[in-house]
């Protein structure tokens, strides 16, 4: 059985609008015993979600433990290790870490700060973070994509965040995103080898079927790339176009 990753935003939905022929083929796909994995960056919704919004989209059902999410990634590595944690994101992320019994804290008294994304962000409470990290807080970021894409156009990301407390402290912080270190290790810790990756985004998609040596597919159903695009093994319009391909060469 062969198995893939296909990112969510941009390759499978825009918004809350399916992207043209998608639904079609992930039941090709399924009848063929192709195992699919939704794997995405997305910061703001919890997995439960996340598999609420694809079974309302799609009409079809879908397994909650086949979706990966930076959440995801945290509970697996991170929740055992941090008891008192200050969230920068939405209640619904806020509820997510609240059930892994993980404190939500004022910053004062945390052991560390998670940025996620909020539909406004908050300019006095990002100055609060970089006044903290630059007195030694650890500092973790859910993903950190710049842009994610919607019906309406590509709007500002959880990256766009990141990259202000990075540039103001000349730092690096660990993502656990598709690009990160720990988003790769789950799915090799837990023995899921991932034949084919599918997304629209080179920095995250890309990198992360490089990272797991698998076939990766660029779509070009969701943002606009300003990274080569040529380390991409392929290079399609959606993601309708990548099933002919994985079925013949399963």
């Amino acid at each position: 059985m062969k198995t893939i990753a296909t990112d969510l935003d941009g390759t499978l939905f825009k918004g809350e609008t399916l992207i043209n022929g998608v639904r079609e083929a992930i039941v090709e796909l399924r009848s063929n015993n192709i195992e699919i994995y939704f794997t995405t960056n997305n910061s703001s919704q919890s997995p439960l979600e996340i598999k609420d919004k694809l079974i309302s989209l799609l009409g079809l059902e879908i397994e909650e433990n086949k979706i990966i999410t930076p959440l995801i990634i945290f509970k697996h590595f991170l929740s055992e290790k941090i008891r008192n944690l200050y969230v920068y994101g939405t209640d619904g992320l806020k509820n997510y870490i609240k059930e892994l019994n993980v404190e939500i804290t004022n910053i004062d008294i945390s052991d560390a700060v998670l940025i996620g994304r909020k539909e406004i962000n908050n300019e006095l409470e990002i100055e609060e973070i970089i006044s903290h990290v630059r007195n030694g807080i650890k500092i973790y970021c859910l993903n950190k994509d710049l842009t994610y894409p919607t019906e309406f156009g590509e709007q500002p990301g959880n990256g766009a965040v990141v990259k202000i407390i990075e540039d103001e402290l000349s730092i690096n912080i660990e993502s656990l995103g598709k690009s990160g270190k720990l988003y790769q290790s789950f799915f090799n810790n837990n023995d899921i080898k991932i034949d084919y990756v599918i997304g629209d985004r080179v920095d995250t998609d890309i990198v992360f079927g490089k990272n797991l040596n698998a076939i990766n597919f660029l779509v070009s159903s969701g943002i606009k790339n300003y990274l080569e695009t040529d380390i991409a093994d392929y290079q399609l319009n959606d993601f309708s176009d990548v099933v002919p391909f994985i079925i013949n060469n399963s």
